[in-house]
């Protein structure tokens, strides 16, 4: 198995687990464990595992491969927020200079700024994302938070590389089996696969932002994973299997394919690239 089919595995397995151990009420365990962070961290690290394989320096990722803090907290023109997984520049080359956000509605806290503005800039920035049940429920909430990100680093970094993973189960969990009181009973999945076209049409019209003069609600690279957590070992579906079975209209696999996990990290990074010094994360 590749890296993230690998993570992919364990995620489920505790995820699933928590649910089960639960003494009591199975949807609360499932809250819980998903406040915890432990399952998406899992896919933190297959993003820095992909990042590092692309040539990026270790010691330049933040959290560190392997822990889920420090989050380096970066603060845009509405808000400073702690950030998913964050490549920052070598300070060699791209130094901090520190100071006083007085910008935006932030500039009447009198917030410090410890990076500074081209340090901040020039720092590579990913969020990672996942929604296993209630799908349909909170859908607009996702898209509206995700569009929000982008805007708000974008509006004071115009230049800022970003980047999106978003995780959805092809079969979303049953969340009404959770509270059943037998723990073999809880993990059940819904009869009907979720509606794959209308994520694909909004990942993909935030997707691949050119240059600093496009969309500033957009990312320079998103990646779509589409999981089928049914079987015991969780499968990542690729466009072409989706097309097979019917799962997606043939003439959507284009766009499909351009958010694609497996090119993630060398995408994104050429984009870096192509607007910046790569060396900048990579000595």
């Amino acid at each position: 198995m590749s890296f993230i089919e690998d993570q992919l595995v364990t995620f489920k397995d505790m995820f699933e687990e928590a649910i089960r151990a639960s003494k009591s009420d199975g949807l609360k365990a499932k809250t819980s464990i998903i406040r915890s962070s432990k399952p998406i961290n899992l896919i933190h690290e297959a993003v820095k595992h992909e990042l590092t394989l692309q040539g990026v320096k270790a010691s330049h990722l933040h959290p560190p491969k392997g822990k889920s803090s420090p989050e380096l907290k970066i603060a845009g023109f509405l808000k400073q927020k702690k950030q998913d997984v964050c490549v920052t520049p070598n300070c060699d080359r791209v130094p901090k200079v520190a100071g006083t956000i007085d910008w935006g509605p932030l500039k009447y806290k009198k917030l410090e700024d410890p990076l500074g503005t081209s340090y901040t800039e020039k720092t590579l920035v990913i969020n990672v994302r996942s929604q296993l049940s209630s799908v349909a429920k909170n859908r607009d909430t996702l898209f509206e938070r995700t569009f929000a990100e982008a805007l708000n680093l974008h509006m004071r970094y115009p230049q800022m590389v970003l980047g999106e993973v978003y995780l959805i189960p092809l079969y979303e969990y049953d969340e009404k089996a959770m509270k059943h009181k037998r723990a073999d009973k809880r993990i059940r999945f819904k009869k009907k696969p979720i509606k794959i076209q209308e994520y694909l049409s909004f990942f993909h019209g935030i997707n691949n932002r050119a240059n600093d003069t496009d969309d500033l609600y957009k990312y320079e690279r998103c990646a779509l994973l589409i999981v089928d957590f049914r079987p015991d070992h969780p499968v990542l579906y690729t466009t072409e299997r989706l097309v097979a079975e019917e799962l997606l209209d043939e003439k959507f696999a284009k766009d499909l394919s351009a958010l694609s996990f497996n090119n993630f990290a060398k995408d994104i990074l050429t984009v870096y690239e192509n607007r910046f010094d790569i060396r900048n994360l990579t000595t």
